[in-house]
């Protein structure tokens, strides 16, 4: 599989001020590691595996003729990602963060579960985002996707009680405005009165503490959909 970095419109470009990094040739690579900023041109590889998320996150969106971005979904470690998902919504996949995959042959005794798990995953939380988008306000909406977050990339660290819970923010304020359906200032301004009223904290942008769950929870009106929550599923046969 060759992993290179696409070409992207000029307006979008501007508009975020990215500079999408250059990819290496990694041809037959079973690990993939690859900067922030990198396209994945699943659309262009001659392999059909699906490529699993190790470490780090990336942005499924679409781009509309004015140059304006609508994220799809947020995947942290265990997603899967393949191009029948991007092709089928016409969407590109972009990494946030350093991020590290692992070739998943679709081939594999496993691989009929896991993909029909991870197709089963990816349909849940369009609807919970379609309702997101639709019907919850800013605070909702905020809760609901810095519990996401802190659902795929948190860690209990020693020195916190069991409730909290901290992760990375690999979103900037952009682009969590972008996935909500919110302006920057919104989110800016929401991030921070959950901040003052103790569901949260943080120091530095990137470094976010969750206080309480149930709070933030209770707020967010229910629990993101991920594989931890996915239901097992029945036996299969083909």
């Amino acid at each position: 599989m060759q992993i290179i970095s696409l070409p992207i419109a000029a307006p979008a470009e501007r508009r975020f001020g990215v500079r999408r990094t250059p990819h290496r040739n990694i041809n037959a690579a079973r690990r993939v590691r690859m900067p922030p900023a990198t396209i994945l041109p699943l659309r262009e590889s001659a392999s059909d595996d699906a490529l699993r998320i190790v470490r780090g996150c990336v942005a499924l969106y679409q781009l509309l003729p004015d140059g304006r971005r609508q994220i799809l979904d947020i995947l942290g470690p265990g997603r899967l990602i393949h191009r029948q998902m991007t092709d089928s919504a016409a969407c590109t996949a972009e990494t946030l963060s350093p991020t590290q995959f692992d070739r998943h042959p679709l081939a594999a005794p496993q691989a009929t579960a896991d993909w029909l798990a991870a197709a089963l995953l990816m349909l849940r939380r369009a609807q919970q985002h379609a309702l997101l988008l639709g019907r919850k306000t800013a605070r909702e909406r905020v809760a609901f996707a810095v519990l996401d977050l802190a659902q795929q990339f948190g860690a209990r660290m020693r020195d916190c009680t069991y409730a909290e819970v901290i992760f990375r923010l690999h979103l900037t304020r952009t682009d969590l405005a972008d996935w909500l359906g919110l302006t920057g200032e919104t989110v800016s301004r929401t991030l921070n009165a959950l901040k003052r009223e103790g569901l949260i904290g943080f120091d530095t942008p990137d470094i976010i503490t969750v206080k309480s769950l149930t709070a933030l929870k209770t707020l967010a009106g229910e629990t993101p959909a991920s594989l931890a929550t996915l239901d097992p599923l029945p036996s299969l046969t083909f």
